[in-house]
């Protein structure tokens, strides 16, 4: 009987389902809240009464107050940083101050967990009606220097940037009163500013204007925060207990977006986003539902007029208009720390690329409508500069200069931005088909889709233009670059590669004596390298640039990590790791502690397999070959060079592979362990006049005695014919290491560098030092990557 009147009631349950869900769509001037009770209480059994007071009780529960968004001011208290400030929003000021404290282990606000501890706020600025106008204020109030608003509202551009240079909590509240009373939108805003000190309310009350009326009524209170009205709301939404609580969260999170996008359209009133500001509820969609409509709306000044003045066409209600909107243009979802300037998230520009920087990203430039300040930052990522304030640098990956692109903007950074590849529009006739499929993502190679002979060329001009621009010289200062060396081995070349993994997913159980575990099974994600615009692993299961026995291994070596992660058999089974694999001629290794040897030029060289040491062994021979006709060239006054200093001299390669050329030849190196094996190669390879001495990087040119040589003595070498030969690491050579060089000053300097950025930078010094450069050479070591070695070539002018 019961189930015969619940079928005969189902078309009347329908029809008023349908009616109490067109009525929630409805314009909220339009919309009648009269209970479903009260329209069916005369004839509706007891099946629907209940089903009335579900919907009564959703309705009651998920209606909150539209101000659940804060924008803040943080001052530190430590006493080292008395003007450290940091401007944020939330949507629980409590727990946030938490965080920036470090009382919490979870949640945001790492950047200050340490520097300006504790903290207390200055001010808190609530009334935003959702996350995406309160993400602009904190924009705003952050960059106030690059805000348009704000530079208009202070009349001078040069003004909003000395503001910005000011710190402080006072510097803060200039600016904040310049955004509630100067600033559109943001003084149409019904804000109110907090203070939880009588002495920050005062300060910002001395920056008001006497007469200026609009900034006098600014709404302004003082409380303590845990005593401010929106303080208690916030913990309302923190843990659900009743069923009628859990079905209004069940209704927000399935009509949220809808009702965000209705809130964003012309003529939408306050309780149209009723259902933003839930903490844990809508935290992450409110960015995703912003359309092209509505984001183009925000940047209009139409955003603050009354909604008399936007009327829905005839016969289209606004919720229609919505979702046609969305069927055709799918929002997207914006990451929330991306920054809005100077271009949208996803925005696409067709462009052409103007040249390279040496970390093998194209360079694209942009008109701007304004001038930016072109003052680099820490977020800068490359060497390359951007001078004209007219124009804005845009990197772009897997390109060639002078080909046409379609691009998309996914990152902007203080000078510059970088953007993802969409299409190639008119390609260069050096382009070609990457032998590796994941050439395109791969951070391992750079160049794969570009000719050899082409990327030898792009390595010449870098090369150039990093001594130019970098070293401070002109071109008539120093010779030609000359074209860069290489060999026919473009692929299968590298002899040693590291791969890695993330770590395994977190195993449950016990660890057995044999080092098991009795529980879930582990499984290692992607084995392999970065990708070339982020920190994500691309999987590679075969290196094209590797020599065949290593991919041979490797193969082996993935499978093996696999099973021994599944197994719990890892040496560090909760933490990713980086693994080797190092072809030494007679087979791969994989420990770094096992011994290997390698020839160079009938000399061998014992190391670590773990130890630095040049992984192309067919372009070893030649880059030897030119280190020893460089250091060998009489000087200019017709005098043969008599000794050699190999600094930074590793395991003794240039040292021993020049030894027949000099009368005696010393290895200087900070690592001891380098030094034992750099003697031991000596003796392996029976040099005589070798020797090799560990000292410290403020003392490396004393006159100390040599072990096994006691009448040999660095500091009694002649200068007029002895080389210096540098091969420092990729950061270059200290400035403590240059001054010390300058005062001992030999006759020439040889300068060999895995970055020609950080060469070109030394360059600058041993010029200023009195010496000329004579040659640069650049080395294709590494072909289809963006990598160069370069070898430089000083001599000593005469006086």
């Amino acid at each position: 009987m019961i189930s015969l009147i619940i079928l005969t009631m189902k078309p009347l349950i329908c029809f008023l389902a349908m009616t109490s869900l067109v009525s929630s769509f409805a314009p909220a001037s339009r919309r009648t809240v009269t209970p479903l009770v009260a329209r069916s209480s005369t004839f509706a059994p007891s099946i629907l009464q209940s089903i009335s007071n579900d919907n009564n009780s959703t309705e009651e529960d998920i209606t909150t107050p539209s101000q659940h968004f804060h924008c803040y001011l943080l001052r530190s208290l430590d006493p080292k940083h008395p003007l450290k400030t940091y401007v944020g929003y939330t949507t629980d000021p409590i727990r946030r101050l938490r965080q920036h404290n470090g009382e919490l282990k979870h949640g945001g606000a790492k950047r200050t967990a340490r520097n300006g501890r504790p903290w207390q706020y200055a001010a808190i600025i609530d009334g935003f009606q959702d996350k995406v106008t309160a993400m602009q204020f904190e924009w705003a109030w952050q960059h106030t220097h690059r805000s348009k608003v704000f530079r208009e509202a202070v009349g001078d551009d040069a003004l909003a940037k000395r503001m910005k240079r000011r710190r402080g909590v006072k510097a803060r509240f200039d600016e904040l009163r310049v955004l509630l009373g100067e600033c559109e939108p943001f003084n149409s805003y019904p804000l109110e500013v907090y203070f939880p000190e009588e002495e920050s309310h005062e300060l910002f009350c001395t920056l008001m204007p006497k007469k200026d009326d609009d900034t006098q009524n600014i709404r302004k209170k003082v409380c303590p925060v845990n005593e401010m009205p929106f303080a208690a709301h916030t913990e309302t939404f923190a843990a659900p207990t009743d069923t009628r609580t859990k079905k209004a969260q069940k209704v927000n999170g399935s009509w949220a977006q809808m009702h965000f996008n209705l809130s964003l359209m012309p003529g939408a009133s306050s309780t149209q986003s009723r259902f933003l500001g839930q903490r844990r509820h809508q935290s992450n969609w409110a960015l995703n539902a912003v359309t092209p409509q509505a984001s183009h709306f925000f940047a209009t000044s139409g955003f603050n007029q009354s909604p008399e003045k936007f009327e829905p066409e005839e016969g289209k209600t606004e919720s229609t208009s919505v979702v046609e909107e969305e069927s055709e243009q799918p929002p997207v979802n914006v990451p929330a720390k991306f920054k809005p300037y100077p271009f949208q998230y996803h925005q696409e520009f067709l462009v052409t690329i103007d040249s390279l920087t040496n970390l093998g990203f194209g360079i694209a430039r942009i008109e701007l409508d304004e001038p930016h300040d072109n003052q680099a930052g820490d977020d800068c990522e490359s060497d390359q500069t951007n001078n004209d304030p007219m124009k804005w640098v845009i990197f772009v990956p897997n390109v060639i200069p002078g080909e046409k692109v379609r691009i998309r903007i996914y990152r902007n950074y203080a000078t510059y931005s970088d953007a993802d590849l969409l299409e190639i529009v008119e390609a260069s006739p050096d382009r070609i088909e990457p032998k590796c499929d994941l050439a395109n993502i791969c951070g391992g190679c750079q160049y794969q889709h570009i000719t050899v002979d082409r990327q030898r060329q792009m390595k010449t001009i870098q090369v150039q233009e990093l001594f130019e621009r970098l070293g401070g010289l002109k071109t008539d200062e120093f010779p030609s670059v000359l074209p860069t060396l290489g060999t026919d081995e473009v692929f299968g070349y590298r002899s040693k590669i590291t791969p890695h993994y993330d770590a395994p997913l977190k195993k449950k159980g016990r660890k057995n004596k044999d080092g098991s575990y009795n529980g879930i099974s582990c499984e290692i994600g992607p084995i392999g390298f970065k990708e070339k615009a982020s920190r994500r692993l691309v999987d590679v299961p075969y290196c094209h640039i590797a020599t065949p026995d290593i991919n041979e291994a490797l193969a082996r070596i993935r499978d093996e990590t696999r099973k021994a992660a599944r197994e719990g058999k890892l040496k560090k089974p909760t933490k990713g790791a980086t693994l080797l694999l190092r072809d030494a001629g007679d087979g791969v290794e994989t420990d770094h502690n096992v011994y290997v040897k390698t020839t160079v030029k009938d000399l061998v060289f014992r190391f670590k397999a773990g130890n630095f040491f040049q992984n192309n062994p067919f372009m070893l021979p030649k880059m030897v070959d030119l280190v020893v006709d460089a250091a060998t060239v009489p000087s200019p006054s017709g005098k043969a060079m008599t000794h050699l200093i190999d600094c930074y001299c590793g395991s003794g390669l240039f040292a021993i592979g020049s030894s027949s050329s000099f009368e005696a030849c010393v290895g200087i190196e900070v690592n001891e362990m380098a030094v034992e094996e750099a003697r031991e190669n000596a003796a392996l390879n029976g040099i005589g006049n070798c020797a090799f001495v560990s000292a410290s990087a403020e003392a490396i040119f004393d006159p100390v005695t040599l072990e096994g040589r006691s009448d040999l003595i660095v500091g009694d070498f002649p200068r007029e014919t002895t080389v210096v030969v540098v091969d420092p690491p990729r950061k270059g050579c200290s400035v403590e290491f240059l001054e010390q060089l300058n005062e001992y000053k030999p006759q020439r300097v040889v300068y060999m560098s895995c970055d020609p950025a950080t060469q070109a930078r030394d360059a600058k010094y041993l010029v200023s030092y009195g010496y000329e450069i004579v040659s640069v050479q650049p080395f294709d070591l590494f072909p289809q990557t963006r990598h160069i070695e370069c070898l430089a070539t000083f001599e000593l002018k005469d006086k």
